[in-house]
């Protein structure tokens, strides 16, 4: 039972120690970058020792994959917690793509981010697409995408794969001031196809999408 315990406890502390170097990486990469990482900086920052880091990782390369699947899957679950009681699927779908300019933009990680960006869409498809396809199955399930079968499914997961690439693009024309977060997103949404769905159909879903999150862009404009 002691040698059970004092594994389980051993388990726990590793687990730590690997999430202190993964939330090191974050840390640095957020005020520092990518080109000048190294064992040494990152146990510094964590405050472990140095054999504790080839305990966990075979490289910096390693840490700074863990270090984005964990900047990621924050992103990820703080939209999913704004939507959890929406039912327009389709909606879902298309917010996404402006939640993903919008948190990717102004997060601190975004420069260094932006140095891998096959890395980041990698890393995007295998924590974004299953909930995604979800997404499409219950708007088809609700009848919000009609006239669907299994492969208008492929379909959606090829034109996501391809939509994630134009969306880095919009987010780094919003990074280096070429559009704004609403004029990105707007022509990304009416530019390329995500799902299968009547124009009428896709203008109002980001029109409600537009109003719902630059609201004060009109009332500023009325007030004036």
């Amino acid at each position: 039972m002691k040698r059970m315990s004092y594994f389980l406890y051993t388990m726990s502390e590793m687990s730590k120690t690997k999430e202190k170097l993964i939330d090191a990486a974050i840390e640095y990469f957020n005020t520092e970058g990518t080109e000048k990482i190294s064992v040494k900086k990152l146990i510094k920052i964590a405050d472990v020792g140095y054999g504790t880091f080839y305990n966990h990782f075979d490289s910096v390369e390693e840490v700074q994959i863990e270090a984005l699947n964990k900047t990621v899957r924050n992103v990820l679950i703080e939209f999913k917690l704004g939507l959890k009681n929406e039912k327009d699927y389709v909606y879902i779908i298309y917010l996404a793509l402006l939640r993903g300019i919008n948190l990717l933009a102004n997060s601190p990680s975004i420069n260094w981010l932006l140095k891998d960006v096959k890395m980041v869409i990698q890393v995007f498809k295998e924590i974004s697409q299953p909930n995604m396809e979800n997404n499409f199955l219950n708007a088809v399930k609700a009848q919000q995408i009609k006239n669907t079968d299994i492969d208008d499914l492929i379909k959606f997961k090829d034109a996501r794969h391809y939509m994630q690439w134009a969306a880095i693009g919009a987010v780094e024309q919003v990074v280096n001031g070429e559009l704004s977060e609403k004029e990105a997103f707007a022509k990304l949404a009416k530019n390329v196809k995500v799902v299968d769905i009547p124009d009428e159909q896709r203008d109002q879903i980001i029109e409600r999408i537009l109003n719902e999150t630059f609201h004060w862009e009109t009332k500023d404009n009325d007030d004036r």
